[in-house]
């Protein structure tokens, strides 16, 4: 497939009217990562944490191609702030994704270096993101310098949810004084 030309795509901030199509999109990946019954967000929800809130929960760019019979937002990149005890300010890209029919076409690659660009811009000392084992976007972010952590560090990587944190979270005392 032909790569669009740079001026045909546009990176930019979401919008709260995008969290539509951003939640449409959210499924298309949950559905690819073999995981349909995942996301439980609604747009509501993405729409208070990533614009009511503040500070938001959550930064978004969308994707859009500016060439007749495309969608308006044909991917996105959700990310958000985070530390380093290391390193200091980091960047975490919870999602990027390209509606199929837009893959192989550039908007992928323009996302990626736009947050990357957000990142570095802002202070960041890295980006950090996840790709299941077997997705063959692992070899894209490669070339582009990342580096797996679990074969070259042996991180390996913990989720705590539902009962699991709610049980340890009543474990905690009482009496914690917040400032």
């Amino acid at each position: 497939m032909t790569e669009y030309k740079d001026d045909e795509i546009k990176i930019r901030p979401a919008k709260m009217e995008d969290m539509s199509a951003v939640a449409e999109m959210i499924q298309e990946l949950a559905d690819f990562e073999k995981m349909p019954e995942g996301p439980r967000m609604s747009v509501k929800d993405l729409q208070h944490d990533g614009f009511e809130r503040q500070p938001p929960a959550f930064q978004c760019k969308v994707a859009e191609v500016q060439r007749a019979g495309t969608q308006p937002v044909v991917g996105y990149a959700l990310y958000f702030p985070t530390y380093s005890t290391w390193e200091g300010r980091s960047m975490m890209l919870e999602d990027l994704y390209v509606r199929t029919s837009q893959r192989h076409k550039g908007v992928g690659k323009r996302l990626f270096k736009e947050v990357a660009k957000e990142a570095s811009t802002s202070g960041c000392t890295r980006l950090d993101f996840h790709v299941l084992e077997w997705n063959p976007a692992r070899s894209f972010y490669e070339n582009k310098g990342a580096v797996n952590l679990t074969n070259k560090e042996q991180w390996c990587y913990y989720r705590l949810t539902g009962d699991a944190l709610h049980k340890l979270s009543l474990e905690a005392p009482s009496n914690y004084i917040k400032k």
